[in-house]
């Protein structure tokens, strides 16, 4: 009975015992500071990776940016036009550890579709330290208004021009291609011929010059469209089936006075007397001025210069007279009578025939060298789209 009590007392007193608790726990509260230690070094760890590759990705991002805006800022530079707008690329730049490098495709369309894909990367010395993004944009073709843009001649042609017969022009003429004169008869101009190419000219009178290629003014369709479409000062635009480009065919056969822009999504054949008040004819297709059919072109040149507008060719075999801009995308060809009194033509190739029943006679406007002209500006690659690849 005695050892009964002796052993209930030593059982009582270890648990009351202090001394295996405190260790008990000691080892415990160790044990989870380590492992939370661990755990903080390991998050750190992670979140110093994470924040470094978000770092350099980042850099890589902006790094390809940086390469699309270098490729735009190159093709549409001017200091090397026109090519700068044919630049096809690589552009690489950057060091061996932060670079881009910008692949570019084509696509003549239409529309012309150019895509430039721009891979941005950085390159450090551990595992972890390196990014890459890359960047697809596509261009198209634009019109951006300058100041560095001027109509400037009596006549300017993209590529070549051709004088057969009596010719009379008042104000240089420039070909950025060659310049053809075959008037062994009367030929005047009274001004300077330059020509990028060659000038080759049966008449020894004709004071030409050689020089580069020079801006050749764009044409802002949208932006005539749009002022068309709206109905602006009593223009009106020309559409029998919307779903179709270039199918109508508008044909003026009722003398009229016009005002404002005339959009045509197609051809346009004049056969009558027209009067343009201040007015603008466009054709998404060409324009064709029938024996028969006469333009007087009054147009203030200040307020409102440019007259006849194509996108294909102009035919001229009745009469077109007056103050105005004829331009076209396309080639002019005069087998009528033309005299304007203060005007330009610009045309992608001309033939221009005077002689017998036909007259050729041009007489520059001074005043259109120092208008920015509406409509009409420096053709540019714009963005349309923008997507991040991977």
């Amino acid at each position: 009975m005695k050892i009964r009590k002796i052993k209930r007392k030593e059982i009582t007193n270890l648990l009351l015992s202090q001394k295996g608790i405190a260790l008990l726990t000691t080892l415990i509260f160790g044990f989870v500071l380590v492992t939370m230690v661990t755990a903080l070094l390991v998050i750190t760890s992670n979140e110093s990776k994470l924040s470094t590759l978000q770092r350099e990705s980042t850099r890589a991002f902006y790094l390809a940016e940086t390469g699309i805006e270098k490729s735009l800022w190159r093709l549409n530079s001017y200091e090397d036009y026109p090519v700068s707008l044919d630049y096809m690329g690589p552009l690489i730049g950057g060091t061996t550890a932060e670079s881009y490098n910008v692949d570019f495709s084509y696509d003549s369309g239409p529309p012309e579709i150019k895509t430039l894909i721009s891979t941005g990367k950085v390159v450090g010395g551990g595992e972890y330290n390196k990014g890459t993004r890359k960047i697809e944009v596509k261009l198209t073709k634009g019109v951006s208004p300058s100041g560095l843009l001027s109509y400037d001649k009596a006549i300017f042609t993209n590529s070549d021009m051709t004088l057969n017969g009596g010719i009379s022009i008042s104000g240089d003429i420039h070909s950025n291609e060659d310049i053809y004169v075959s008037s062994t008869v009367v030929f005047n101009l009274d001004g300077l011929a330059t020509a990028s190419g060659d000038i080759n000219d049966a008449n020894t009178d004709v004071n030409g010059l050689l020089e580069e290629k020079l801006l050749y003014p764009a044409i802002a369709w949208d932006y005539l469209l749009d002022l068309a479409d709206r109905k602006v000062d009593g223009g009106f635009y020309y559409d029998e089936d919307p779903s179709t480009y270039g199918e109508t065919t508008k044909i003026f056969d009722v003398q009229d006075t016009l005002t404002g822009i005339h959009y045509v999504d197609g051809n346009v054949i004049i056969k009558t007397d027209l009067i343009l008040d201040n007015a603008t004819i466009v054709a998404n297709g060409t324009i064709e001025v029938l024996g028969n059919g006469g333009i007087t072109m009054e147009n203030e040149l200040a307020d409102h210069p440019l007259a006849l507008v194509a996108r294909g060719d102009i035919t001229i075999g009745g009469s077109v007279h007056g103050e105005g801009i004829i331009q076209t995308a396309g080639n002019i060809t005069n087998n009528g009578v033309v005299d304007i009194n203060e005007g330009a033509i610009y045309a992608e190739l001309g033939v221009f025939n005077g002689g017998g029943g036909v007259a050729f006679n041009v007489s520059y406007a001074t005043t259109l060298a120092d208008i920015i002209v509406p409509g009409t500006g420096i053709p540019i690659w714009q963005k349309i789209s923008w997507r991040e690849v991977y």
